[in-house]
């Protein structure tokens, strides 16, 4: 160094030095890596995301058609309105099951890195779809999307603590699936 440069100038230049070749090196070759990968995690969780709210959906509107018959003694206006309220709601799950199969791959790459939750929310999505353009009754629909998707959403989304809990509602998801894919064939 020279002769000018205090002892201290020499250890503050090579710090000086090293931060700038550091931001640099950073700011061209890491800093790219990190923006992808934030996408395509923000990407797994957005899909995770609309997966529960389709579930939701589902599930919501599954209980409101069950819970609300249209009653034998009800006025025109009423039964008008509720007509109208079921027919809603209808096209609230017909949405909500052409999202989850039109979209499934979205679901299967959130959960890559477990081969059994992409299985079964793979599953989970074309039978839904399935169920509900069927030929079954209305209630008989209803009843095998709301607990499909009860025990769907039970081993997808009910939090950690709830292990037992979660691996039980695999099982009898795995259980409600297999039934479902043997009426269908």
């Amino acid at each position: 160094m020279p002769d000018w440069m205090p002892s201290w100038g020499t250890t503050a230049l090579i710090s000086i030095v090293t931060s700038l070749l550091t931001l640099i090196v950073a700011g061209r070759y890491v800093s790219p890596l990190l923006e992808t990968r934030n996408r395509r995690f923000q990407a797994k969780m957005q899909a995770r995301e609309k997966f529960q709210t389709d579930m939701l959906t589902i599930l919501s509107a599954t209980t409101r058609l069950l819970a609300t018959p249209i009653p034998t003694d009800a006025t025109d206006t009423v039964r008008t309105a509720l007509r109208a309220e079921r027919a809603r709601w209808r096209a609230q799950i017909d949405e909500a099951t052409k999202h989850l199969t039109d979209h499934f791959e979205q679901v299967a790459f959130s959960y890559s890195q477990s081969r059994q939750l992409t299985q079964a929310a793979v599953r989970y999505s074309g039978n839904a779809r399935m169920v509900w353009i069927s030929e079954r009754t209305e209630d008989r629909k209803l009843d095998a999307l709301k607990n499909t998707t009860q025990h769907c959403h039970a081993l997808f989304f009910d939090s950690p603590v709830y292990l037992l809990q979660r691996a039980r509602s695999g099982q009898a998801l795995e259980q409600l699936l297999n039934e479902l894919e043997a009426q269908g064939s």
